[in-house]
C-alpha cells in the first residue's frame, strides 16, 4: 500500500476520532445544563405528592441516580397521587394516562385507578406492578446511553432512562388481584406473582415468608424467601428442596451481600438460589456477625466455604480449622476452646497509579500467638456493643466489634497500658476515642498466624475507561495544533450588524447602542501555572454579564501574563473601531 494512502488513512481515522470526541464531550456538558436544575424544581416547582412535582405547568417525576424526568405527555392541571402513601408514591394519573415514575402504563384507565398494596395498581381490569425502588434500567446498553446523551445533549431526542421503576403487568382472570404477605406478592386466587413476576405452581392459600434469623436474636420475615407448603422459592425461583417449617434465612449483621436460606434438615445451604455442594454437607455458619468480614463464612468437616460474588460460584478455601477443637464464639467473630483463639480479620488491596481500583478483599482466618498463661477472662464491655476488654494472666486485650466500617481495622488489639483499659471501660468512651488510642499505639496489633482466606478479586476489565481522558487529551492536543498551524484562532467576541457576539458553548449577544464598557482582566489559571483573560459586558441600564473566559490562542497550557496584556491590546483596538468603551480591571 501506497505510504501517502497510510498516513492519509491516519490522518483521517485521527481527525474522525478527535470530532467525535469533542462531540461527546460538548453534548454531556450541554446535557448536564439542560431542563430546570434541582434548584429551581425545589424553590419554584408545586409538590403533588411523592415523586412528583409541577413546574412551569409541566408535570416531573424524581428517578433517584438519575435525576428529574419531565413527562411531555402529562396534563398538569388534573394530575395527581392515588395515594402519598411511601409504596404509593411512585404512581400517579392524569385526566389521560397513568403513569409508573415518569413511563406511561398503557391500557390503563385512570379514572378507576387504585393501589391494592405491596407496589400493585389496579383499574378493575388490568393490574400492573411498579416498584417504589428505581432500578438500573438493563435494557438499556452503554453504547445506546451514549448515543441518547449525544443526541439529548444537542436537542433532539430524549433524556435517557438510565434508571427506571420496574413496570409489568399481571396476567388478567376472573378474580380480581389482591395484596398478600408482607412483601411484593399479589395473588387472585390462580395465579401469584412476586415484583410482577410469576410465582410458578404456587399456592396462594399457603404461601408464607420464610422466617430470617439475626445475630442479636431477633427474627422476622424474608423479603426474598417464600413457601407455600410444598414448594420453597428463592424470588421467582423454584428452589430443589421441600418446605418444612424448620426452614430458615440468615442476615450477617453489617453486610450487605447475598441471601442465605439454612435447611436444618439436610444440612443445606443456598446462597440466593444456588446449593451448596451435597457431598460436603452438612454445614453450618461460622457466625452471624459481620464487624471484620467481606465474606459470609461456612464450615463443614470437609473444609470452609464462601460464595465468591465475582465467579457467582461456592468455593472451598481449605480444612476445617475449627475442627481440632470445640470452639465457641466468645465475642463476635473471636472463637475459643479454652486453649487457643481463632478469630476472622479483612483485608483490602488496591492498585497504584497506573493500575487503580480496587483489586481485591480477602476475610481470613487467623490463630492468635500471643504468649501469657492462665485462663482468658472478660473485664467488661466498651461503649455497650463496640467491644469489650479481656485479659489473660497480666496482659489485657481489646476485641472489637466496631469493623472496618467504623475504620477499626484489627479484630484484636493487645492494651499497653492500665491507663488505656480505664479509658475503654469508661462510660464515656466514644468510637472516635476508640480510634484514637489506636493510632497513638495505646493498643498494638497481635502476633498471629493466617490460617487460611476466603479472596474475592476484582477485575479490571474496565481499565480501558483509564486511557480514555489520555486518548482525549491526546486528541484535542492535536487537534489544537493543526488549527494553529492553520491559523485558526476564533477571537473571544465578535461584531456584526451592529451586535457584539459572545463566541462560548452559551453564546449570546448584545446591541452595540446599549453596551457601556467592556471590562477586561488577568486572572491566575485555575489549577495550572499561568493567566487566563476574563472579559464581562457592562449595558447602559447598570447590569453586568458574566465574565467570560479567553486564551491568547488554541492550546491547553495558560497563558503568560505579557501575552495576555498584548492580546487584549488588540481586542481594545477592535472595539475602538465600533466606539465602544473599555478598560482593564487588574484581577490579580
Amino acid at each position: 500500500m501506497n505510504l501517502n494512502i497510510i498516513k492519509h488513512v491516519g490522518i483521517t481515522v485521527a481527525i474522525v476520532s478527535i470530532v467525535f470526541s469533542l462531540v461527546l464531550i460538548t453534548s454531556m456538558l450541554r446535557s448536564e445544563s439542560k431542563g430546570p436544575s434541582s434548584m429551581d424544581l425545589d424553590h419554584e416547582g408545586q409538590k403533588i405528592g411523592g415523586i412528583y412535582l409541577r413546574y412551569q405547568n409541566q408535570v416531573y417525576a424524581s428517578v433517584p441516580s438519575n435525576g428529574d424526568y419531565l413527562i411531555r405527555e402529562a396534563d398538569a392541571n388534573s394530575f395527581r397521587l392515588l395515594d402519598d402513601s411511601y409504596r404509593n408514591r411512585q404512581f400517579g394519573v392524569d385526566k389521560n394516562h397513568a403513569y409508573c415514575g415518569n413511563l406511561i402504563v398503557k391500557d390503563f384507565n385512570p379514572s378507576t385507578a387504585k393501589a391494592i398494596g405491596n407496589d400493585y395498581f389496579s383499574d378493575g381490569k388490568q393490574t400492573c406492578y411498579c416498584a417504589s425502588m428505581s432500578v438500573t434500567n438493563k435494557a438499556l446498553s452503554i453504547f445506546s446511553e451514549l448515543s441518547q446523551r449525544v443526541q439529548y445533549g444537542f436537542g433532539i431526542g430524549d433524556k435517557p432512562q438510565t434508571y427506571i421503576y420496574p413496570l409489568s403487568k399481571l396476567e388478567t382472570g376472573t378474580a380480581p388481584y389482591r395484596a398478600i404477605l408482607k412483601t411484593e406478592v399479589a395473588t387472585n386466587g390462580t395465579l401469584s406473582y412476586y415484583e410482577g413476576k410469576i410465582l410458578p405452581q404456587a399456592n396462594p392459600e399457603h404461601l408464607r415468608q420464610i422466617p430470617k434469623r439475626y445475630n442479636d436474636g431477633d427474627i422476622r420475615e424474608s423479603e426474598r424467601y417464600l413457601a407455600d407448603g410444598e414448594h420453597v422459592y428463592y424470588e421467582n425461583t423454584i428452589l430443589p428442596l421441600k418446605d418444612h417449617s424448620d426452614l430458615y434465612a440468615i442476615v450477617i449483621d453489617a453486610q450487605n451481600q447475598e441471601n442465605y436460606l439454612i435447611d436444618p434438615k439436610q444440612g443445606m445451604v443456598y446462597v440466593n438460589e444456588i446449593a451448596f455442594e451435597k457431598q460436603y454437607s452438612p454445614y453450618r455458619v461460622l457466625s452471624l456477625n459481620g464487624g471484620h468480614i467481606y465474606h459470609a463464612l461456612f464450615l463443614s468437616k470437609d473444609g470452609v466455604f464462601y460464595f465468591d460474588t465475582k465467579k457467582k460460584k461456592v468455593v472451598r478455601i481449605d480444612d476445617n480449622p475449627f475442627n481440632n477443637g470445640k470452639f465457641t464464639e466468645i465475642a463476635p467473630l473471636i472463637f475459643s476452646d479454652g486453649q487457643q483463639i481463632l478469630y476472622t480479620q479483612t483485608d483490602e488491596v488496591w492498585g497504584n497509579n497506573k493500575n487503580p481500583g480496587l483489586k481485591s478483599r480477602s476475610t481470613k482466618i487467623y490463630r492468635l500467638d500471643e504468649s501469657g498463661t492462665g485462663t482468658w477472662e472478660k473485664i467488661g464491655m466498651v461503649n455497650g456493643t463496640s467491644g469489650s476488654v479481656w485479659k489473660k494472666g497480666g496482659i489485657y486485650y481489646y476485641f472489637d466489634q466496631l469493623g472496618d466500617t467504623q475504620l477499626i481495622g484489627q479484630t484484636i488489639y493487645r492494651i499497653t497500658d492500665q491507663a488505656t483499659v480505664n479509658q475503654l471501660l469508661s462510660p464515656e468512651i466514644r468510637t472516635d476515642d476508640i480510634r484514637k488510642l489506636v493510632r497513638t499505639d495505646h493498643m498494638a496489633k497481635v502476633k498471629s498466624t493466617e490460617l487460611l482466606s476466603a479472596k474475592t478479586s476484582y477485575s479490571s476489565a474496565y481499565g480501558w475507561f483509564i486511557w480514555i481522558p489520555i486518548f482525549l487529551v491526546a486528541g484535542i492536543q492535536l487537534l489544537l495544533w493543526a488549527l494553529r498551524k492553520l491559523g485558526v484562532n476564533p477571537k473571544p467576541f465578535s461584531i456584526k450588524n451592529q451586535r457584539l457576539k459572545v463566541n462560548s458553548l452559551w453564546p449570546r449577544s448584545y446591541a452595540l447602542s446599549d453596551i457601556d464598557t467592556v471590562v477586561f482582566s488577568i486572572e491566575s489559571a485555575i489549577r495550572q501555572a499561568g493567566y487566563s483573560g476574563r472579559f464581562q459586558i457592562q449595558t447602559k441600564d447598570g447590569k453586568r454579564s458574566r465574565k467570560y473566559m479567553f486564551a491568547t490562542q488554541v492550546r491547553l497550557s495558560a497563558d503568560t501574563k505579557q501575552e495576555l496584556e498584548l492580546y487584549i491590546t488588540d481586542l481594545q483596538n477592535i472595539l475602538k473601531q465600533y466606539r465602544i468603551n473599555s478598560t482593564i480591571h487588574n484581577g490579580l
